[in-house]
């Protein structure tokens, strides 16, 4: 028996002509699995524990402790999974004298091995996602990884765990007290326990609609939920880790091999200032060998193999929820081997409009061009996005479009060692000429 954290023993108990006589004391095998459901949101983990046990016909005692450990007591449960209809828990007892332990008074009318399974919530087991991207020398393609760090502070050690992180927020207000009301309680007026149970009759409910019910012995499969306000979904890491309490553990949850990708330069001073900024782009799907999921929050490291067998370091940020099908967008900074300048040609002003013997009213004619040089030895994508205020006819020779009422677009494809020139009218309508705010290609 573990000298800390759980300790389930049986007391086996064989009622003979009405009398209750002290069989058997039996330490339990280990745990044949268990089961870590981690939500971070709430610093909750939904522990599923899996054990043979031994029944004598008539009433078994299970006596369950959680020393050392911050296990919630009224959270405990549990179920048979084989012989149900033979193996029924009578009532569960908190004895005065034991503190943090109880004991279930099951009545069995079989004699026999069976596997139950003991649940509960605790606290103290938190998970962070990183990931790292190495392209090759030629940044044309990369190996993308992702990985789960576990950390364990629960007071218990989880040998051999199957780890499975909710990602995502529920709807947890939302979920307690539309079930508080269909119990015909109102949740506000309910007292501190009455409140604890329905949180947690809520967050059973939302770790089981996360769970895949097509095959639960698969556990790399992923499903999304939506409910409400909220989405989330369950996040399983495949095969088993061992989880010591007060260390940290670090598995791989993606693995993306020989991944293609796109590199695009952008200039929006409105986003990433007045110099042309790098992207690595790609998806979520399964052109990209990726798909099976969304991608959780997490920090990103990019890297590229150079010609000596090393490494090269490009840069890292964080890497927001990605959806299915969704893009990733990696910024990794100013790349001065590509240069923006823009010049303004000329100007004038025209079409006033007085009051009196005030102006209150003209049109303003400016003439641009934007010039981008690329010193890679690469040919390069740059896309170009420019807001501009107020009510504008804009007018360019190169294909362009509106991003929204406000923001003009272009892309370019610039050979290496080359230069495009990205020359615009815009003419800007002052004062009382002005009718509405936004830009009208012409």
């Amino acid at each position: 028996m573990k000298k800390t954290g759980i300790a389930l023993i049986i007391f086996l108990i064989f009622l003979t002509q009405g009398m209750g006589k002290n069989i058997d004391l039996v330490t339990l095998p280990d745990r044949v699995d268990v089961q870590l459901t981690i939500y971070n949101s709430a610093d909750i983990t939904l522990v599923k524990e899996y054990r043979y046990i031994t029944f004598k016909k008539g009433v078994n005692r299970l006596q369950f402790s959680w020393s050392g450990t911050l296990i919630d007591p009224t959270s405990v449960e549990f179920r048979p999974l084989e012989k149900k209809d033979k193996v029924e828990v009578v009532h569960t007892t908190f004895p005065g004298q034991k503190p943090k332990h109880l004991i279930w008074n099951i009545n069995s009318k079989y004699e026999g091995q069976v596997k139950v399974e003991v649940s509960y919530f605790t606290s103290g087991l938190t998970w962070n996602m990183d990931y790292v991207a190495i392209t090759d020398s030629g940044e044309e393609s990369m190996n993308f990884k992702g990985f789960v760090r576990v950390y364990n502070k629960s007071g218990e050690n989880y040998e051999n765990a199957q780890v499975r992180l909710i990602v995502g927020k529920i709807n947890l207000v939302e979920k307690i007290s539309d079930l508080a009301r269909r119990s015909g309680y109102n949740y506000k007026s309910l007292p501190k326990a009455g409140k604890a149970r329905f949180k947690r009759l809520a967050l059973r409910s939302s770790f089981s609609r996360a769970e895949d019910r097509k095959d639960s012995s698969v556990y790399n499969k992923k499903r999304i939920v939506k409910e409400g306000l909220s989405e989330y979904f369950m996040f399983s890491i495949s095969g088993t880790e061992t989880i010591k309490n007060g260390w940290s553990k670090r598995m791989r949850a993606v693995n993306a091999e020989n991944t293609r990708f796109k590199i695009v330069y952008r200039l929006r001073t409105h986003q990433y200032g007045s110099k042309p900024v790098r992207f690595f782009i790609w998806q979520n799907d399964e052109k990209h060998k990726l798909g099976d999921s969304p991608l959780p929050n997490g920090k990103i490291r990019v890297f590229r193999r150079n010609r000596k067998d090393g490494l090269s370091y490009l840069g890292e940020q964080m890497l927001r929820y990605v959806p299915i099908k969704g893009k990733i967008e990696i910024n990794l900074g100013v790349d001065d081997l590509v240069v923006f300048s823009s010049v303004k040609k000329k100007s004038k002003r025209y079409n006033f409009s007085f009051y009196k013997k005030y102006v209150r009213g003209w049109n303003e004619e400016l003439h641009f061009v934007d010039r981008i040089r690329n010193y890679r030895k690469k040919a390069i994508v740059f896309e170009l996005r420019r807001v501009w205020n107020g009510h504008i006819e804009y007018q360019a020779i190169h294909k362009t479009k509106l991003f929204d009422y406000r923001t003009v677009e272009t892309t370019f494809k610039i050979n290496s060692f080359g230069k495009v020139d990205y020359p615009y009218e815009l003419i800007f309508y002052r004062g009382y000429n002005k009718k509405q705010n936004r830009i009208i290609l012409m």
